[in-house]
């Protein structure tokens, strides 16, 4: 039935397919965060109340949280409340998770979604300049050159790159904020430390891609009809460089997303960040869990748009990508 639909509607089996896949791998996910947090050793309502609360009060809090029930019936509570749209209680403040992570999502996700957008920027940029330069084995030195800044950017972990932003944007030149995140000035140091890494890395397969995309028979005859340089790379080259860029960079979405955690500490802006790393501190496992939980949902449904997107780009390989 599938492979009928597949002939017939393309674009509704393809979303079909991803579609299930993402119900799956959301439940995979979520079961996997409730017992990576189930199974951690200790007593995390004591842990989170102090050692000198009463026994009763610990008591109180764990049952209100349902810790004193077994792990197959905690499981089952955990679906039926994120079912519901519940998050569950922060042990450390008692208000509700989804609350604490409502107040912080659209901090962070401006930032993994501007970074995102200067990764693929840049890579893009300079990867296709590079590749234009070092085309047929021109200009070696300037091959050798890129691709040794770019491996080192690219190995140098993203809380590095802050701290020298910091140094000479903020301490020394004094023309960005040190920390916080009011305005747009705020965003511009963190966006950047977390999308110099994986830029560079996306920008060496870009070269790659631009040096076959310029060989082949469409571009020579577009470079023998005199076109301008604009409508040679941006009309004929671009289109087929955006595939690899979108699929690298779908892939990329992950790693941004983990290193927001580092940058927004490196930067004390008020996002998902510091939020699981104080609630990491605290013992906060209700916190924690909320957290990983819509990381991982935010970084699979982008996967997703990612796919419909390289579907909207190449819309041959639906059927073979499905």
């Amino acid at each position: 039935m599938l492979d009928t639909l597949e002939r017939t509607h393309p674009w509704l089996a393809f979303t079909l397919r991803r579609a299930v896949r993402l119900v799956v791998s959301l439940f995979a996910v979520a079961s996997v965060v409730f017992f990576m947090i189930a199974l951690v050793p200790g007593d995390p309502v004591r842990a989170a109340l102090g050692p000198t609360a009463p026994v009763s009060l610990v008591d109180q809090r764990r049952s209100a949280l349902g810790l004193d029930k077994p792990l197959p019936i905690q499981f089952l509570d955990f679906w039926q409340r994120l079912l519901s749209g519940n998050l569950g209680k922060s042990i450390a403040t008692d208000r509700p998770v989804a609350q604490t992570i409502g107040e912080r999502l659209v901090t962070t996700a401006t930032l993994v979604g501007v970074a995102i957008a200067l990764t693929l920027v840049l890579a893009l940029l300079f990867g296709m300049l590079i590749g234009s330069l070092t085309h047929n084995g021109r200009r070696p030195r300037t091959l050798v050159a890129f691709t040794v800044v770019s491996s080192a950017l690219n190995t140098i972990p993203s809380f590095l790159i802050g701290i020298v932003l910091v140094f000479v944007f903020a301490v020394t030149l004094r023309a960005l904020p040190v920390a916080g995140s009011t305005g747009w000035r705020s965003l511009v140091l963190p966006a950047f430390a977390l999308s110099i890494g994986p830029a560079a890395g996306l920008a060496r397969i870009v070269r790659a891609q631009t040096d076959l995309v310029l060989g082949e028979d469409y571009m020579t005859v577009a470079r023998g009809k005199r076109l301008p340089w604009r409508l040679l790379y941006l009309r004929h080259a671009l289109p087929n460089l955006l595939t690899a860029a979108l699929t690298i960079g779908g892939l990329l979405l992950g790693v941004l997303v983990a290193g927001s955690v580092v940058v927004e500490s490196v930067f004390a802006r008020a996002g998902l960040g510091t939020a699981i790393i104080q609630a990491i501190i605290d013992r906060d496992y209700p916190l924690v869990q909320g957290v990983l939980l819509v990381l991982a949902a935010a970084v699979l449904l982008v996967n997703v748009l990612v796919d419909v997107l390289l579907g909207i780009v190449d819309r041959q390989s639906l059927i073979g990508r499905s």
